[in-house]
């Protein structure tokens, strides 16, 4: 091969590596952060391109009258530029992240450049607003490779986006946008929009995001999602479980899919349990205070969720599991009859079902106890649920020795659920 085509060659694979590459990598999620956990029904709104004279007060003032926290990634010229604006921003219990100094394209800038764009960022935000950015998002969501390596350097965890309703061309309507969010929200979701314009060939995505804010958070309360920061959202020592090796992974991946293709989403802010709707494919079923669920009724299918469970067993000793799990239960079925009395999406629901191995004092809490339908289904089922607490107990299979445990089905009527736990003051749909 002839020298200089093959330097050619090289020079052109290495620019790929040191940006398509990167970015890449990054949006395959090694090493960059693009959603919580999804075992609490929290959601992270951020804000990019500020502070801006405009539309960062109106982006604040939305934010404290819905009881709202967030978190702003600082262009560090602005930062420096509107210093009251930087101090607004944590003094209102908002957290900051670095989003360059000047917003140039990373792929246009080489290694130097690139650290120097970051550093000096990091340095005029932290001296406009009192605190050192903790997390990094690059101009349009693009790494290259310097960007990539220079965040660990400095301390701060890359950040992406789970969720991005403004999209990139053309900005959409305030309508628009939360009829977005609304379609794919999910528990942990990190949601990405602005509230400053970069540049004059950027769109006009501000207007539309402030525009769309209060309606928004009126959907994520009505929804039943707390707005927090990335500090809580990313918070270690919750202990939820962090999938460990080739396996974890994979059926973390499993689970997650599970969750989506059903719809399951955690109920209240600690994620006790999940629920998610579906029709009844059983016989029907008829309740001890005459609700019938035919084939076909809308009933809310309902889990114990697994971070919880490990925790419970972690924190909680023997002799006070069985109370803390009953408490912890009342609270999460509190929780369920308010979104049930004021989430749209659960107008149709008839009952709540859910399959346990541990049934036993489940009608205390005002759950009816039935075999299930077929002994195949006991079988498989039984085998599912006894695979998951072998999985995820701390003490493994070890906890099964010597135990026979068959699942059960639990009911529970609309009417009955809200009777007995929709908490007091909680209005009504229309």
């Amino acid at each position: 091969m002839p020298v200089l085509p093959g330097l050619l060659a090289a020079l052109g694979a290495g620019a790929l590596a040191y940006t398509a590459g990167a970015h890449a990598a990054a949006t395959a999620g090694l090493g960059v952060v693009r959603r919580g956990p999804s075992s609490r029904r929290v959601a992270a709104l951020t804000f990019d391109d500020g502070p801006d004279p405009i539309y960062t007060p109106r982006v604040l003032e939305a934010l404290a009258a819905a009881g709202a926290r967030a978190t702003f990634f600082l262009i560090g010229e602005r930062a420096a530029r509107y210093p009251q604006l930087a101090r607004a921003i944590v003094a209102a219990g908002h957290a900051v992240g670095s989003h360059t100094q000047r917003h140039r394209h990373l792929w246009t800038l080489a290694p130097a450049a690139t650290r120097a764009e970051m550093r000096l960022a990091t340095e005029a935000i932290a001296a406009a607003s009192g605190v050192a950015p903790r997390y990094f998002r690059p101009p349009w969501g693009t790494f290259n490779l310097a960007a990539y390596r220079y965040a660990a350097t400095l301390g701060q965890v890359r950040v992406l986006w789970s969720l991005r309703p403004e999209g990139w061309r053309p900005a959409p309507s305030a309508d628009a946008l939360v009829e977005r969010v609304a379609r794919r929200l999910h528990a942990g979701a990190i949601i990405d929009l602005h509230d400053g314009v970069h540049s004059r060939i950027a769109p006009p995505a501000p207007p539309a995001a402030v525009d769309a804010l209060p309606a928004l958070l009126d959907l994520l309360r009505t929804r039943g999602y707390r707005c927090v920061t990335l500090d809580e959202l990313l918070d270690p020592t919750r202990g939820d479980l962090v999938p460990r090796g080739l396996g974890g992974r994979l059926w973390e991946a499993y689970e997650r899919a599970w969750a989506r293709a059903y719809r399951l989403e955690p109920v209240g802010d600690e994620g006790v349990i999940t629920a998610g709707l579906a029709p009844h494919r059983g016989p029907a079923v008829t309740l001890r205070d005459g609700t019938v669920v035919a084939r076909g009724d809308v009933v809310a299918e309902v889990h114990y969720n697994r971070h919880f469970l490990r925790r419970l067993h972690l924190q909680v000793t023997d002799r006070r599991r069985a109370v803390a799990l009953i408490r912890a239960s009342e609270g999460a079925l509190r929780d369920l009859a308010a979104l049930v009395a004021t989430d749209p999406r659960y107008r149709a629901v008839r009952a709540l079902r859910a399959t346990s191995l541990f049934w036993e004092g489940a009608q205390y809490l005002g759950f009816e106890i039935m075999p299930m339908e077929s002994a195949q289904a006991q079988r498989v089922l039984g085998w599912y649920l006894r695979t998951l607490m072998a999985r995820d107990h701390p003490q493994g299979r070890r906890r099964l020795e010597g135990r026979t445990l068959e699942p059960r089905i639990l009911w529970m009527s609309r009417e009955e659920l809200l009777r007995r736990h929709r908490p007091s003051g909680a209005p009504a749909m229309g």
